[in-house]
């Protein structure tokens, strides 16, 4: 059809000025969506949009595309903001249950009876980004930085006998993450998202000596493997890294900050452990005010020193009984480390380690309870590993009756497995089904 006719095609239906835009549109394999400029209110969603995104027809039409199908925040507009060209760009548009749905998106202005609309036209590739996953897992790269992903990091951790106390060799984990990263996302959509992502990476990869590994984690975490590196070297890495960030202007977005975790290896340790640990720091520094390193050793240090581990907001959950539970025993764990401070005899400490076992006995079974009441999927491994700990407990507390371990050794391991690898891991993984269950 000439361009020359379209005006007297619109002018043909006084009433559904959309209506000759609309025979074509509801003919095509692709989703149409059509918005008006001024208000950024949806005007005309085809069949292919609605399906793809679940939405009825009455649901969307005059609703702000914000609120219902872009996930920019409003007056943050790659294209009517921001003047962004979109052709033929991989975007994200939102669906009636709130799951983002990959697409290739082109944008163009038109008018309509002398009114302006953006013309909004894309293709389902849910499929091909599930595929380039799979991919990945089979190669072992990520296809978006081109680094080395989760799957390779197994096969190097594997090679290397992590947990075979015969393979003492120290080396550390920097977990680097990108600081507010969501909102980058919503500004300036994913592409843009994408586009840091690649530069984030980039920058991690220029800047670390060449035994070093880079891996692309996760979202925006990636995980940089320093080989026979100590913690306090690793710690001077990653400050070096926070600082190169801070400076570094990303395309579009311009600086961004990042927080790093860091931990180093233990002779015997279990490469999850050794993560977890890791992870752990990461949060601390995402929830201390981000744009700054946690290292394992600096964090043990100073809680050492400072008789206290203070409580982080990654621990609040939905469940006040479980909220008051969890302080309790930080509170109790924070005693038996003031028992260390002076280090002397201290007639209280045998009975300190008992009332905690005591504590921690009942606080399990009031999770086991919970974990029915919401049906919690994981529930097995979880009381598995409170049947472990609890086991560990009783043994440490006879070779501590029998002088065969030491006092700081027992209240290290509660520190580690109960405070880090548990509560602040294990945990809050079911935090989210309390959420589900009590709204």
């Amino acid at each position: 059809m000439e361009e020359s006719l379209y005006p007297q095609l619109i002018n043909q239906t006084i009433n559904d000025p959309f209506k000759p835009w609309k025979d074509v549109f509801d003919h095509l394999v692709c989703g149409v969506v059509l918005i008006d400029a001024s208000t950024r209110r949806i005007s005309y969603a085809n069949r292919v949009a609605l399906t793809m995104t679940q939405w009825e027809e009455g649901e969307i039409l005059g609703a702000r595309c914000h609120d219902f199908i872009c996930p920019a925040e409003a007056d943050h507009c790659p294209f009517l903001d921001h003047a962004r060209s979109i052709d033929l760009d991989e975007r994200m548009i939102l669906g009636k249950n709130g799951k983002n749905i990959p697409i290739l998106k082109r944008v163009t202005r038109i008018e309509i009876e002398g009114r302006p609309y953006v013309l909004e036209s894309f293709t389902d590739i849910q499929a091909q980004k599930e595929r380039e996953s799979e991919l990945e897992t089979l190669y072992g790269t990520d296809t978006l930085t081109g680094l080395p992903n989760r799957a390779s990091l197994e096969k190097i951790i594997e090679d290397l006998k992590m947990d075979d106390p015969m393979h003492p060799q120290g080396h550390s984990l920097i977990m680097a993450d990108l600081d507010l990263f969501k909102n980058v996302n919503d500004r300036f959509g994913h592409q843009a998202g994408d586009e840091v992502l690649r530069e984030f990476g980039f920058v991690l990869k220029e800047s670390m000596r060449k035994v070093d590994i880079v891996f692309r984690w996760g979202g925006e975490e990636f995980l940089i493997f320093a080989r026979n590196t100590d913690s306090a070297t690793a710690s001077q890495i990653a400050e070096r890294l926070r600082k190169l960030v801070e400076k570094t202007k990303f395309p579009i977005v311009g600086h961004i900050t990042a927080s790093f975790g860091i931990a180093q290896s233990r002779p015997g340790e279990t490469f999850e452990k050794w993560f977890h640990r890791t992870d752990f720091c990461l949060s601390k520094a995402k929830h201390d005010g981000r744009n700054r390193i946690v290292d394992w050793e600096g964090f043990v240090s100073d809680s050492w020193h400072q008789g206290k581990i203070p409580w982080i907001k990654l621990l609040d959950s939905p469940d006040k009984e479980l909220n008051h539970q969890h302080k309790e025993l930080l509170h109790r764990i924070n005693e038996l480390l003031q028992t260390l401070i002076p280090l002397q005899e201290d007639p209280q400490r045998i009975a300190r380690i008992e009332a905690f076992i005591a504590f921690y006995r009942d606080h399990t079974q009031y999770e086991e309870r919970r974990f029915k009441e919401i049906s919690y999927p994981y529930h097995e491994f979880h009381e598995t590993e409170h049947q472990r700990i609890k086991h560990d407990l009783a043994l440490m507390k006879t070779k501590l009756d029998s002088g065969l371990a030491d006092y700081f050794s027992v209240v290290d391991y509660i520190v580690r497995e109960i405070f880090v690898y548990h509560m602040s891991m294990e945990d809050t993984k079911f935090f989210p089904y309390l959420e589900t269950k009590e709204s």
